[in-house]
């Protein structure tokens, strides 16, 4: 082995003292270069190993698909759905529900808050905070009538009620014998304008549907 390796270092040294032994060495070294395959570093994140198609990486080189905006709805051009609106927010500002009173016989002819004659048999109704003149829905939850009312005076002053009828309105609800005496109130209607039409309140009826009996033919 030590003798190989001396005879080898020998001829080496022997071309490389001949200048046309050391081009011929260059370009065979050279060549071999050449025909080499480049070295090539190992992949980071192993993309020679897992190829992922231009599907799967569409979403990473661009992010997640995101989805069309909600379209903003057209603002409501329609007057009474307005007006509807605009009594839901005056609606929060006073009491619309609670135990109602009615007006005593005696006070029969005597002048309203905006300057108008009580009279017992007429409908009106009482207010404390409701713009006189205003309209409103008053619903008895003892019988479910409902009563249409325009406010014309100020009351009632005691706490636990919220509404002060006229005989002829309480008598018509029927809050004047009932033991329940609880109402529900709903504006229709401000000073200087129509209470609004019943069918509007009311809303949209669900649709009648038309139950057929399956006939069957009599036994023999």
């Amino acid at each position: 082995m030590a003798h190989a390796l001396n005879s080898w270092v020998k001829m080496t040294n022997c071309c490389m003292s001949n200048p046309l032994n050391k081009l011929m060495l260059g370009v065979v070294v050279a060549g071999a270069l050449a025909l080499a395959q480049p070295a090539r570093a190992q992949s980071y994140l192993c993309e020679e190993t897992f190829k992922l198609d231009d599907a799967t990486m569409q979403a990473y080189r661009f992010g997640p698909e995101v989805p069309p905006p909600a379209p903003v709805p057209e603002p409501e051009t329609n007057p009474l759905k307005l007006r509807i609106l605009k009594y839901a927010s005056l609606a929060i500002r006073h009491r619309l529900s609670g135990l109602a009173s009615y007006y005593s016989t005696s006070l029969d002819g005597t002048l309203t808050a905006n300057g108008e004659r009580y009279h017992n048999k007429q409908m009106s109704a009482a207010h404390l905070t409701l713009p006189l003149g205003s309209w409103v829905e008053v619903t008895a939850r003892a019988t479910g009538r409902k009563l249409r009312l325009r406010v014309n005076d100020r009351g009632p002053y005691v706490n636990k009620f919220a509404i002060d009828l006229s005989q002829a309105a309480a008598r018509f609800l029927g809050v004047d014998v009932a033991e329940d005496r609880f109402v529900s109130i709903r504006v229709i209607g401000l000073p200087g304008e129509e209470p609004l039409p019943q069918d509007v309140i009311d809303g949209p009826k669900a649709p009648v549907t038309e139950e057929t009996a399956a006939l069957t033919p009599s036994a023999k």
